[in-house]
């Protein structure tokens, strides 16, 4: 069976494919120079994977191909200096094998003119797109700026009605916003920036202070990414969810913990936002687990019709019931149906942020196609957590992580239970495997492989951190689901 998959910088399946942009500034400052890795996994057991990866320009036109040949469950990096493309182009991916694929996409940012010059995220890719998507955090303030990636997956031109709301759930005058996208190919849309794309509100009709959503109807397929950047140097980004009945969501991965005191706030909490996709009003329950499954915190709100709400577990009074020390995951259910996004920040002198999607269910099998253990004599430079949430509120279950080094032929197994409603992290620095996952040695770039028997499944997400003396970065992105 053909797969294709896209991605593209900003995007995913291969959405976005940002490469050595230099981004408008808001008011007055850049977020930098960007370009994007793309990391394909073959995730087929015994076979190699032939992978063509197509850039395609925002015409629509193939600028350039790169072929690969990935070896069974392995990655390959699919870098802009192998691309023969020149500096500035904007476009997408496509991704082509006769072998079944996935793909992560990481976009970094250079020269952004505060903190350590650095910033970096990521998302994964999009096998199959949707008529109607959401995304739930956006932002056009003096500190942020949110930068969105819509992508057309179908072989005609894709036809777009873009309807920006404020929090509230009110549309912003002149939604909807109509585009037309290439084949294959993405729009880019920098809410401070015209220059970018024309068709987004103007300054009187989106005045600085917005803080609110972005749905995209399409009678064709689409897939799209967000991303945000702040002036100080924080960025992040998030798979823009399709529209779905499903009114739970889940949230692997989030802290509010004060583990290094020095400057006198927290050092890394977690930011969760939930939109309300119905015309009706909704009542939303949140339950914070700990790492153990216990509940820590429940708590209720009402969301408008189609408005969102922001729930800072750093600032909101509502989350003072946590001790300085949580670390866990929330699920959400509703009334009607949902979608979200969560970030997490860590101590802000290093400007780090990332951001991952709420998922509305779990899998049998996840995959992640890169990961990391890597140090520079007694530094860590690069280093992975691979966090997975039992979607089971009543039954303990078993999981198999499988790590794959050597061209996908060697292979680290650990077994592990999860509590019910509890999380199980894989740490390729420390924790309770480290000394297995030391076998991968100190040099590893990587895949990894999730399965549960469980019949619910389990929701995941990869937390990447890279430091280096010169500059550090975060990365989340979520698990992909595979057959």
């Amino acid at each position: 069976m053909r797969i294709k998959a896209l991605a593209s910088v900003a995007l995913s399946l291969g959405l976005l494919l940002l490469s050595s942009v230099a981004l408008a500034q808001y008011p007055d400052e850049s977020p930098g120079l960007g370009n994007t890795d793309t990391w394909v996994m073959n995730v087929h057991q015994t076979l190699d994977a032939n992978v063509v990866a197509t850039y395609v320009d925002q015409n629509g036109y193939a600028s350039s191909d790169v072929a690969e040949t990935i070896a069974p469950l392995w990655n390959a990096g699919f870098a802009p200096s192998d691309s023969g493309l020149g500096s500035g182009w904007l476009g997408s991916m496509t991704l082509d094998s006769l072998r079944p694929i996935v793909s992560v996409v990481e976009a970094h940012w250079k020269d952004i003119p505060r903190g350590d010059g650095l910033s970096a995220v990521a998302y994964a890719d999009t096998v199959e797109g949707a008529h109607d998507i959401f995304f739930p955090h956006l932002v056009k303030t003096g500190f942020w700026r949110s930068i969105i990636t819509i992508q057309c997956l179908d072989t005609e031109d894709c036809e777009v009605y873009m309807t920006y709301r404020y929090r509230g759930g009110d549309a912003v005058s002149g939604s909807p916003f109509l585009d037309t996208i290439q084949p294959f190919s993405q729009e880019t849309y920098d809410l401070w920036d015209s220059s970018v794309n024309p068709n987004i509100p103007n300054d009187s009709q989106l005045p600085s202070g917005f803080m609110g959503t972005l749905q995209v109807t399409s009678s064709q397929e689409i897939a799209g990414v967000a991303r945000n950047h702040a002036i100080a140097g924080y960025a992040l980004a998030y798979n823009g969810p399709p529209a779905t009945s499903d009114t739970e969501i889940y949230f692997p991965f989030v802290n509010r913990r004060n583990f290094n005191g020095s400057w006198g706030g927290h050092s890394d909490w977690s930011i969760i936002l939930v939109q309300n996709t119905s015309f009706s009003s909704i009542t939303a329950y949140f339950y914070l687990y700990d790492r153990e499954g216990n509940l820590e915190l429940s708590l209720q709100d009402n969301i408008a019709p189609y408005g969102a709400k922001n729930y800072n577990m750093q600032t909101d009074e509502r989350f003072e019931g946590l001790d300085d020390t949580f670390s866990g995951s929330v699920v959400v259910t509703s009334t009607q149906p949902i979608v979200g996004s969560a970030t997490l920040s860590r101590n802000p002198y290093n400007k780090l942020s990332a951001a991952y999607t709420g998922v509305p269910g779990g899998s049998s099998k996840l995959v992640f196609p890169v990961a990391y253990r890597v140090k520079d004599g007694s530094a860590w430079r690069q280093y992975s957590g691979v966090v997975v949430q039992n979607v089971e509120p009543d039954n303990e279950i078993d999981l198999w992580s499988y790590w794959y080094y050597d061209e996908g032929t060697k292979v680290i197994t650990i077994t592990a239970s999860i509590d019910p409603s509890g999380v199980h992290a894989f740490n390729t620095r420390y924790g309770d495997h480290a000394t297995t996952l030391g076998t991968l040695g100190e040099d590893w770039t990587g895949t990894v492989v999730v399965t549960t028997t469980s019949p619910l499944g389990i929701a995941a997400v990869v937390h990447n951190t890279i430091t280096y003396p010169e500059y550090a970065y975060l990365t989340n992105y979520n698990g992909i689901p595979v057959e």
